[in-house]
């Protein structure tokens, strides 16, 4: 580009400087005549930057241009004026940087470029900026400090990668896992868009060579360029799901889809169990487009990334993980470790490749059918006289629900349904006297609670009774939200401490329930606790609705409304009643 041009007989113009000169002058007019005080008063601002900036240059008293300094004078009411005010001359003094430098690199064979290169000041005195002073006392309105936050950029990753966080390291897999799976919905949408044929495609895989392990995660979904690996890779907390540049891609597609990675915090989990990392990439850009391979190489999580050009072919992205010699899957066989993967994902939106060395398995959306009800609490369902169980589907594509259930209740010998039930009642003598031994249950909040009464002789020979009570056909769940695992339970027990949204039932009910994409639970970071407010609410009455509903089709018409009787009278849920008396 030409920057001195000449203009007639003698006459040059030269770009570089007048563009400095107009750059100086237009950053430099920072004081009050710029925002005048009558203006500020009409317009009434009410929105916080545009107030900030009218205050922020109202400050200024007065400034003085010198050949080596330019000194601004202001009183400030607010310590959060100064330090705009400071930062505004932080941008001044990178300004006067760079234009000194444009001008002493100046050149040119048709004139005297000396005459350009004139002497800016070097930076802005701020000296004269300041707090107010209290008319009567004359000391400063306030102590200006650049006090704030600030975050200790280890200890926060460590937080965020450690267990205090994720809870179990092997939560990494699961996040690399619904990366991809996010990935190969991105692009499945917009493919339709373009109409390709795409068919989405997931492997896992476990291999060891050399005598080390070696975990790897491989899409062809969207895969990432330089600008996403900057703007949201490497950008911890920054999702590219919440960003705009996201919303403003998926505007213009016909397919929406709800994203699982949301926090974009998850990849530093992947450090709970590895201290290298290898992303080989490539982005789609359109039909048959896509942009320049990368090959990334990350030694821990406080490294500089090491990116070349890359070989991959396909868009996409491949993870591999080197692991630690500790780690969660040490001591998996091949089955355990692809029941690992298939409990991660137990309803995946389409086929996951898992291979074990020379194993291989694929798990399908249909893998869901097959999944049993895997609780912590098996043996409180084991089978008990007078407990009658029904199974039932949870299946409802407007709740954008999928799973099965069980519920328990009371019965006699005639198979009717009970409130309670006294199982035996028998009065015995011993040394003259009576003592009663008795067995019952009757329901409790997501139980059903068995009740005895025993004798036992202690040491003094002495009789003495106990009563004792345990819960049996105890509540419990296993949910999936968008086919990918949450640890934790809707019910109240250890695993969820804290967690305000759970379930209060007056039957025992347990199940397994995936909660599709026109249906969501916000989740805390970790996916591990489900947060109660207004989107848990929704789900919990069409939850409870579904129950309901489904129970009402599996019993006989007499056993449900003997049942609908005996929880309407025993529940305290309000949600629970008003749908029960509704159906």
């Amino acid at each position: 580009m030409e920057t001195i041009k000449l203009c007639g007989e003698d006459t040059f113009l030269c770009v570089p400087f007048i563009s400095v000169i107009l750059r100086i002058t237009d950053i430099m007019d920072f004081d009050a005549k710029r925002t005048p005080d009558i203006l500020f008063s009409h317009l009434t601002i009410k929105n916080a930057v545009s107030l900030n900036e009218w205050v922020k240059h109202l400050s200024v008293s007065g400034w003085t241009f010198q050949r080596d300094t330019v000194t601004f004078s202001a009183q400030c009411s607010h310590p959060a004026i100064e330090a705009s005010i400071k930062n505004f001359c932080d941008q001044i003094d990178d300004e006067l940087k760079n234009c000194t430098f444009i001008l002493a690199n100046l050149a040119s064979e048709i004139c005297d470029i000396e005459i350009y290169k004139i002497k800016l000041p070097a930076y802005v005195n701020r000296k004269k900026i300041g707090a107010k002073r209290d008319i009567e006392t004359s000391l400063p309105i306030y102590s200006y400090r650049d006090t704030k936050f600030t975050l200790n950029k280890r200890q926060v990753v460590d937080l965020l990668m450690g267990t205090k966080l994720y809870g179990k390291p092997e939560v990494a897999l699961r996040e690399l896992l619904q990366n991809s799976i996010d990935a190969c919905q991105l692009r499945s949408s917009l493919s339709e868009r373009w109409k390709d044929n795409y068919i989405p495609c997931i492997s896992v895989s476990m291999k060891t060579i050399d005598g080390v392990d070696y975990l790897t995660v491989e899409d062809n979904g969207i895969g990432m360029n330089q600008h996403i690996v900057d703007s949201y890779y490497t950008n911890i907390g920054q999702s590219y799901y919440t960003s705009t540049e996201f919303h403003d891609l998926m505007s213009e597609s016909t397919k929406a889809f709800k994203p699982i990675s949301r926090f974009g915090i998850g990849i530093l989990a992947c450090f709970m169990v590895c201290d290298n990392m290898e992303v080989e990439t490539r982005k789609i850009l359109g039909s048959y487009q896509t942009d320049e391979a990368l090959s990334i190489s990350i030694e821990g999580y406080d490294s500089l990334f090491v990116i070349k050009n890359g070989t991959r072919l396909e868009p996409g992205t491949q993870t591999t993980l080197r692991l630690r010699e500790v780690r969660p899957w040490q001591r998996m066989n091949q089955k355990e470790f692809i029941s690992c993967v298939k409990k991660l994902v137990p309803l995946p939106p389409f086929d996951i490749e898992i291979y074990y060395d020379d194993y291989q398995e694929i798990c399908t959306p249909t893998t869901f059918e097959e999944l049993d009800f895997t609780l912590e609490d098996e043996y409180s369902w084991s089978k008990e006289d007078n407990i009658k169980i029904v199974s039932f589907d949870l299946n409802d594509s407007d709740k954008g629900f999928r799973g099965k259930a069980e519920i328990a209740y009371i019965v006699n010998h005639h198979n009717q349904i009970l409130k309670e039930l006294d199982i035996c009642k028998k009065e015995v003598m011993v040394e003259n006297e009576s003592f009663t031994l008795s067995s019952s249950i009757s329901y409790a909040t997501n139980c059903i609670h068995k009740s005895s009464s025993s004798i036992e002789v202690d040491e003094d020979g002495d009789v003495n009774a106990h009563d004792s009570f345990r819960e049996i056909c105890k509540s419990s769940s296993c949910l999936s939200i968008h086919g990918i695992d949450v640890p934790c339970s809707l019910f109240r027990n250890y695993t969820n401490w804290g967690q305000k949204a759970v379930l209060e039932l007056p039957i025992p009910i347990r199940f397994r329930l995936d909660i599709g994409s026109v249906n969501d639970l916000n989740l805390n970071s970790a996916r591990t606790q489900v947060i109660y407010d207004e989107v848990w609410s929704a789900f919990e009455r069409q939850f409870i609705e579904t129950v309901l509903s489904k129970i009402k089709e599996a019993v006989p018409k007499t056993i449900w409304n003997t049942m609908k009787s005996i929880f309407g009278n025993s529940s305290k849920n309000v949600v629970f009643l008003e749908i029960l008396n509704a159906i």
